[in-house]
């Protein structure tokens, strides 16, 4: 006999008695489990069930079945009274009389226990659930059931498998079979639709359980989604471009009454996908509903599939939008290859996320952080219009911070100067910028302290994001000049710069059907300038310069690295940056070599990107013999950067160490080998703190160590590459 019979409210003891009373009416077999008999151990006096067995059997009777051998048709009257009823029970030939007996018993269940004086919270929740799923009265009566069966305050009176269940529910509820088969226990039906119950009709306490047991007044529908404030949204105008395009045609997909719209917003972590969705409801001056992660209980995707059901069964209005935000667990539910890991998820969740797409009657937006290739192609094609969110440009962060000043009313204190400045070092979303200027206007910033304040707001917003702050130097060094540089090519530097701004130039040969692309490709030993160059050409040309090195662009996911070489001429593009690819060679190298297919696909990522890209590239090596010939034949113009020659070291020697060499001292420094504006750099670095002691001769000597430590490093002359493109062009 169980030990522990759970307190029982009255709403479920009246529910309990009516399914024990139909099944003690409708069982025809033995009862092998004696808890099916607690309701009456628990809710009935003992000696008034006794009294019930010896008015209903003769003593004759009662001593037979007190002397069966088998023990559980052997009948001990010191036994607990639930083991008593089902030794009577299980002898066939008095069943009949029993079964009077029991209902008797059910029936004095009931009558003692009457009705509530107040409706309990129990009841009341289970009410909104059956309101809330439009439930008929006999899925309410088999949700009840499988909620005490789950909580053990009702059990079967014997052991069965899923085949018998509807059987059971049916006898419980008093209803046929048929009805219970055909329109209660289906497959797509409410109980299962809105996960009730699970797949083997059981009460489904990984979504209910916390509702039911718990202690709020909320409706059923406000534990999975909540009506979103918009009050705080960001102004429509605050995604610029963003707006215009995509927005605008949104408007015009998403009216109301439309019915199924599914978008979806995927993308880069931090760039205003969930801004952009509530800014577009209040644009369409629709009512967001946002279907909610769970709670400290559940949080899983089960809860969620739950909360997008109730949210289309209980919202009506016409003007609805659903936003979905963190949707990736949901989308991304299948089997497959996701990113080049053999990802093992259920088939049926995917199922499930197909048939919400399939039947929702709300314009729905997804949020997700995935890439296209995470996302099953079945879940993929289900969507009628998409937006791919990257990382916001320098230029589209200045739109937001001068649009977030201005509605703030803090022009007086932040000036272009300063927005651009915010723009470009702190690469933070639409909502950082708005809280980290809210919170600074409400300690009363002035203009003195601003740039402070902003610095101390946005650090650890930065770093609690995992947004690093940009402090690339993307200008030249000070002492940089292109005097005294070892460069060589067919096109002069300046016709080099003056080339590049023509085809910056809207106006300048727009429709030619010739126009090669800007692809630089700088080559030559390490620290000869290249990398100073392609500053100095950004500040030439007034564009920022955006780095990209190959730890930036390594991924271990098959396919990822081709990914995010594509991610970064997007990113250039979006931003109008010169794209540069820092030792290139460490990033692609030549097909012939390859030994992976991924090496292969690699460059052709690049070829083919190199091939379509609206703007500046630009690549170094220190070594281009390793460079596919291809990718080479892709560069409209090559610059040779060579080590210094000797009025190169005495230009370098000069402008660094801010002296004069005699010629002596130039003899002396015309033999050391293999020097680059890097070694000077370097050296003077190594003897700032010693500077006012040392004579020329020392910092000779020096260079001439620098250069010893150089291993093998061979000479841009060893380096040959042809040139391709049209030198005439500049």
């Amino acid at each position: 006999m169980s030990e522990f019979q759970p307190v029982a409210t009255t709403f479920l003891l009246r529910n309990m008695a009516r399914f024990w009373m139909n099944l003690v009416r409708y069982h025809k077999q033995d009862i092998t489990n004696q808890n099916f008999f607690n309701l009456v151990h628990y809710q009935f006096d003992r000696d008034l069930a006794i009294e019930l067995i010896e008015v209903a059997f003769s003593e004759q009777e009662l001593d037979e079945m007190k002397n069966e051998r088998y023990r559980f048709t052997q009948l001990r009257m010191d036994d607990p009274i639930n083991c008593i009823y089902q030794a009577i029970w299980n002898h066939e030939r008095y069943r009949e009389r029993a079964r009077v007996m029991l209902e008797t018993v059910g029936k004095c269940i009931l009558a003692n226990l009457g009705t509530s004086s107040h409706e309990e919270q129990m009841e009341k929740r289970f009410e909104e659930l059956k309101r809330s799923m439009k439930l008929n009265d006999h899925e309410y009566a088999a949700m009840i059931l499988a909620y005490m069966l789950e909580h053990t305050y009702f059990d079967w009176p014997c052991g069965l498998d899923i085949t018998d269940k509807p059987m059971f529910y049916a006898m419980a509820l008093n209803i046929s079979l048929s009805e219970m088969s055909n329109n209660v226990m289906v497959a797509d039906g409410r109980l299962r639709k809105f996960n009730l119950l699970d797949k083997g009709w059981d009460w489904n306490h990984n979504v209910y359980d916390s509702y039911i047991n718990g202690t709020g007044n909320d409706a059923v529908d406000r534990r999975f989604y909540r009506v979103a404030d918009l009050s705080q949204t960001l102004p429509w105008e605050y995604f610029g471009s963003l707006a215009e395009l995509d927005g605008e045609l949104l408007r015009r997909v998403i009216t109301p009454g439309i019915g199924k719209k599914h978008i979806l917003l995927y993308g880069v972590p931090g760039t205003g996908k969930t801004s952009f969705a509530r800014a577009l409801a209040k644009q369409l001056g629709f009512t967001a509903y946002e279907i909610k992660l769970g709670d400290r209980q559940n949080m899983s995707n089960e809860f969620r599939l739950t909360g997008i059901r109730v949210c289309n069964e209980c919202e009506n209005d016409t003007k609805a939008l659903m936003i979905i935000d963190e949707a990736d667990e949901l989308l991304r539910s299948g089997v497959g290859m996701a990113s080049g890991r053999f990802d093992i998820r259920n088939t049926t969740e995917k199922g499930l996320t197909n048939n919400i797409l399939d039947e929702s009657r709300i314009p729905t937006i997804w949020i997700c952080n995935s890439s296209p290739d995470e996302i099953d192609e079945s879940v993929r094609r289900r969507f009628d219009y998409s937006i791919h969110f990257d990382k916001l440009s320098s230029e589209q962060r200045e739109f937001i911070w001068r649009n977030t000043v201005t509605s703030l009313g803090m022009r007086d204190i932040v000036n272009d100067s300063k927005i651009k400045l915010y723009a470009d070092k702190y690469p933070t979303s639409p909502g950082g910028i708005s809280m980290v200027l809210t919170n600074v206007k409400q300690i009363g910033a002035t203009a003195e302290d601003i740039d402070e304040l902003i610095d101390r707001f946005m650090k650890p917003h930065c770093l609690l994001m995992g947004l690093p702050e940009n402090n690339s130097k993307t200008a030249p060094a000070k002492e940089y000049s292109l005097e005294g540089l070892n460069i060589k090519g067919k096109v002069p530097l300046a016709n080099l710069v003056r080339a590049v701004r023509n085809y910056l130039d809207e106006d300048f040969n727009r429709d030619s059907d010739d126009r090669p692309r800007m692809n630089i490709l700088l080559w030559g030993p390490p620290g000869t300038g290249k990398t100073e160059f392609v500053k100095f050409l950004g500040e030439q040309l007034d564009r920022n310069v955006l780095v990209k090195f190959g730890s930036d662009l390594f991924c271990k996911w098959v396919g990822g690295t081709e990914e995010n070489i594509a991610g970064a001429f997007r990113q250039a593009e979006i931003e109008h940056s010169i794209l540069f690819f820092d030792e290139i060679d460490g990033i692609v190298q030549d097909r012939t070599h390859a030994h992976q297919n991924w090496e292969i696909s690699q460059v052709n990522e690049l070829l083919q990107q190199m091939e379509n890209f609206n703007g500046v590239m630009v690549a170094a090596t220190n070594f281009s013999n390793n460079l596919d010939s291809a990718i080479i034949r892709r560069f409209t113009f090559k610059l040779e950067f060579d080590y210094l020659d000797e009025t190169g070291k005495r230009i370098f020697f000069e402008r660094m160490f801010k002296t004069q060499l005699s010629d002596d001292e130039a003899k002396a420094l015309n033999a050391v080998k293999n020097l680059t504006p890097g070694d000077f750099r370097t050296v003077r670095q190594s003897l700032f703190y010693l500077a006012n002691q040392l004579t020329n001769y020392d910092r000779i000597a020096a260079l001439r160590e620098e250069t010893l430590a150089k291993k093998d490093i061979p000479s841009a002359r060893t380096m040959t590459i042809g040139f391709a493109g049209n030198p005439s062009a500049a």
